[in-house]
């Protein structure tokens, strides 16, 4: 008879996190969507009608794409959405896809936790020379370091992963 106690390494509080996460960030990144496609929308409609585009609209965009895109990885790990390339899985042996399992989410733990590490170190170089963006002058460190954090976030979430495939044995 199963325990009716939850352990924090338990599925069940994977599947809250998840849900928070998808309730918190799933609306940020729609509306930093709808941001950039009527910033486009009101660019192009200044740069052909009124032959004025919006000042700094391309680097607000970029700036939104950078959230977009930071925020939808973090959501994308929760769903273990990423590409998967199955060449090896039928030499794999069925008793040996759980290790499996295991070694590629410390893989992806590792390097998330690289790219996660080094994009804080740009960000602090970032501050100290004073990055700004050429037209608005918005400062480039806390992008950078925003991309930095939500990328550490992503490596956690593929700890968490790892260690729900390691115990659900998927």
């Amino acid at each position: 008879m199963e325990s009716m106690e939850k352990t924090s390494t338990q599925p069940g509080l994977w599947n809250k996190i998840n849900k928070w996460m998808h309730s918190i960030l799933g609306p940020v990144v729609s509306m930093f969507l709808f941001f950039m496609m009527a910033l486009t929308f009101v660019d192009v409609v200044g740069r052909y009608v009124f032959n004025s585009p919006v000042v700094g609209g391309v680097e607000l965009t970029e700036f939104a794409m950078a959230i977009v895109i930071f925020l939808g990885l973090t959501l994308l790990c929760c769903e273990e959405g990423h590409v998967v390339v199955d060449i090896f899985d039928n030499f794999v042996p069925e008793g040996m896809k759980s290790i499996q399992n295991v070694m590629i989410n410390i893989v992806n733990f590792i390097v998330m936790g690289v790219i996660s590490w080094q994009l804080w170190i740009k960000a602090g170089e970032a501050i100290e020379y004073g990055d700004r963006t050429q037209f608005l002058s918005l400062p480039m460190g806390p992008l950078i370091y925003f991309m930095s954090i939500m990328t550490g976030v992503s490596s956690v979430v593929m700890l968490f992963i790892m260690v729900k495939s390691k115990k659900t044995g998927k």
